[in-house]
């Protein structure tokens, strides 16, 4: 790689680096000129990076993925309690990570058909990794699965964190008791 194939990918990436910081600061949707900032790059940079804001905040959306799902590749076995608590240990890990990325996704779902289908697919998997790992779910009727499924979900967590204001240890206990309510009755 020359060195100006390589000054572009620093500038990419450091300009993909600025709008993830500033969406973790709560900015969940930071203009070109504050990622420029933020990046030390000028704001045209930002545009001959990336063809307008979406595709910057899907490559982030995408950047996130990448870094943080990779924990629902890790083992989960065991009893039925220990299996709870480790998916539950895994997600609430994996929420807090992605927490501001993913408000920032969803604040454009509806006009933004690439983000729509990312957390589409992500609301899938998340449903596909508890199929995996807690067959107890096919002896459910469907409403209880279904439930199981929302209280396992990120907008569970964001209600338990964000609005009712639990610590993490906190919100893990409630949808610990819930999930095992649920499937050892």
């Amino acid at each position: 790689m020359d060195g100006r194939t390589a000054r572009a990918a620093k500038n990419r990436q450091a300009v993909l680096e600025a709008a993830l910081a500033l969406i973790d600061e709560g900015n969940l949707q930071p203009t070109a000129q504050a990622v420029a900032e933020r990046a030390g790059v000028a704001t045209r940079s930002v545009y001959h990076h990336f063809r307008d804001l979406e595709t910057l905040y899907v490559d982030a959306a995408q950047t996130q993925i990448a870094r943080h799902w990779v924990v629902l590749l890790e083992p989960v076995d065991g009893d039925l309690a220990e299996r709870i608590d480790r998916l539950v240990t895994l997600r609430s890990e994996l929420f807090e990570n992605v927490a501001s990325t993913r408000r920032a996704a969803l604040l454009r779902e509806y006009e933004s058909v690439v983000l729509s289908e990312r957390l589409t697919e992500s609301r899938a998997a998340l449903r596909a990794h508890l199929r995996t790992h807690l067959p107890e779910l096919d002896a459910l009727d469907p409403a209880a699965r279904e439930a199981v499924f929302a209280i396992c979900s990120w907008e569970t967590w964001d209600v338990l964190r964000r609005h009712q204001t639990l610590p993490v240890d906190a919100a893990r206990a409630a949808v610990t008791a819930v999930l095992t309510r649920m499937l050892s009755g």
